[in-house]
């Protein structure tokens, strides 16, 4: 099987890891990013206490929803949600909360075109509970829309510690065919652990699969140059990508 390296923080048994052995891929783990709480969670908790105060609550990812729904008994009513792709609504939907507005495009830019052309921004009280370094592309778009974006740090991302030794034993060893990144901070995270020698060799020749969109904009501003993007934001998109990248 084709060699991935999956860099999700998930461990042997992950949701990436899984799809891609059943398709038959050999996994290696360089998980190089995980998630935390906030440092201080006051200000998100202070949110959720006023939840039923808001009209749309805009999620950019299945960790955002996690952070919510796990901290709130059930669906705020009349609250409505808004997902920025596939893999964030099936992670509302997951948790019986309802799903009322996702973009064609799996993007921010593509959630805030929904919400121009739906016409219901204006005035609007919109919560946006977001990772920590999350892009302000929703908040920003939907205040020039016209609405008041209350945003609060739902998670952060953490670095995780990688054999940077390992990793390069593993590309001698040809073992490795396909990196997987699912967010830009993936990026970010893995050129820190496996140090830039290592990460120049491979950005110059050995194929990336990205998540969607974004992250393939961060692979080419790193100087990643083989790359095919999911088509639809989520894990199997994610894995046919994989499986695009080592035809390259």
């Amino acid at each position: 099987g084709v060699g991935v390296a999956v860099t999700r923080g998930e461990g042997a048994d992950g949701p990436l890891t899984l799809v891609l052995k059943a398709r038959g891929a050999r996994v290696l783990d360089w998980g190089s990013i995980g998630f935390a709480p906030p440092e201080d969670l006051c200000p998100l908790f202070s949110a959720l206490a006023r939840i039923w105060d808001y009209d749309w609550i805009c999620f950019s990812s299945p960790r955002a929803v996690d952070a919510v729904v796990s901290r709130v008994a059930a669906p705020p009513e009349g609250v409505r949600m808004a997902a920025v792709g596939p893999s964030t609504a099936a992670s509302l939907e997951k948790a019986d909360w309802p799903v009322h507005r996702i973009p064609v495009e799996g993007s921010g830019e593509g959630l805030v075109e929904a919400f121009r052309a739906a016409g219901d921004a204006q005035g609007a009280r919109v919560f946006f509970p977001a990772s920590a370094i999350a892009r302000d592309v929703i908040p920003d778009g939907l205040t020039e829309l016209g609405a008041t974006v209350d945003r609060r740090t739902a998670y952060r991302m953490v670095t995780l510690p990688l054999d940077g030794a390992a990793c390069s034993a593993s590309v001698e060893a040809d073992e490795l065919q396909v990196v997987t990144f699912a967010s830009p901070s993936a990026v970010i995270a893995l050129r820190a652990g496996i140090g830039e020698d290592l990460y120049q060799r491979l950005a110059g020749g050995t194929p990336a699969a990205a998540m969607g969109p974004t992250t393939a904009v961060a692979l080419r501003e790193a100087g990643w140059v083989r790359r095919a993007v999911a088509e639809k934001p989520t894990l199997e998109g994610l894995a046919d990508a994989a499986e695009e990248a080592a035809t390259m």
